[in-house]
């Protein structure tokens, strides 16, 4: 076997030490090396550390902001035919005066033709159409409804809050139920005698959409009357909540 000079063989290994020491370059052609970032610290767990799960929300009444009014016509007769033409005639003036109403939203909400049974046998046909028109609580709707209510019959009125509305309802409550949730957690922790705690877990929640309010139908009776007075719509409320519910660790 050959012999290696010392100091060549000492050369080599302090080359080859160098070349551990320093840092990785990418190859040409070949993506650079990402670094890895330290593992999160998670929380502490085990027989001293106990789990404690609790929920806190906030909550707030508000205005609903919106109102959708159905006005309809009904007619009948011994043939199908002449009882549509007579609800399209009564339904045709009103949807030509709402053309010049931009501010309002207006949509078909039924229309059908059904028969009237007696002893087994059709002995007429029910013609039924009906428009649902949305739009902002004002005195100026309200006039507006007591007007037509005089051609059509008014046969719902349903309060409801706006989805915008209530996302910014929502996002000033989160800061409230956070807060409550991390107050409860506090208290809690320190009636059983432990001094800190860590969140393990947490879940946002929300009321999710209004359901809408229909008012009584006392409120919906036909004015027999040209000049109808405004028809008394009352303003609408409903209640917003966010809740936050968990688990947190338990510290000594």
């Amino acid at each position: 076997m050959p012999r290696i000079p010392i100091l060549a063989l000492s050369a080599a290994l302090g080359a080859m030490t160098l070349l551990c020491a320093m840092p990785a370059f990418a190859q040409p052609g070949q993506p650079p090396a990402v670094p890895i970032p330290p593992a999160a610290t998670a929380p502490p767990q085990g027989p001293g550390f106990p789990q404690l799960s609790l929920s806190a929300s906030a909550f707030r009444e508000v205005t609903q902001d919106r109102v959708a009014v159905t006005l309809a016509a009904s007619q009948e007769g011994a043939e199908p035919g002449p009882a549509q033409a007579q609800v399209n005639e009564r339904l045709s003036p009103v949807l030509e005066k709402l053309k010049g109403h931009k501010d309002l939203e207006v949509e078909s909400a039924g229309y059908r033709t059904d028969p009237v049974w007696k002893d087994a046998q059709i002995v007429s046909w029910r013609a039924h159409g009906a428009i649902r028109i949305t739009a902002t609580p004002s005195e100026e709707f309200n006039k507006l409804i007591g007007q037509l209510s005089s051609q059509l019959n008014v046969e719902s009125v349903t309060h409801f809050l706006s989805r915008d509305a209530q996302l910014a309802v929502e996002q000033e409550l989160i800061d409230e139920a956070v807060a409550a949730y991390r107050a409860k957690a506090q208290t809690a922790a320190q009636a059983l005698g432990y001094r800190n705690w860590t969140i393990r877990s947490v879940s946002l929640n929300d009321s999710g959409p209004g359901q809408p309010q229909p008012l009584p139908r006392m409120m919906m009776a036909r004015s027999a009357s040209v000049d109808a007075a405004p028809m008394p719509i009352s303003e609408g409320r409903t209640t917003v909540s966010v809740s936050v519910g968990g688990t947190v660790v338990l510290e000594r």
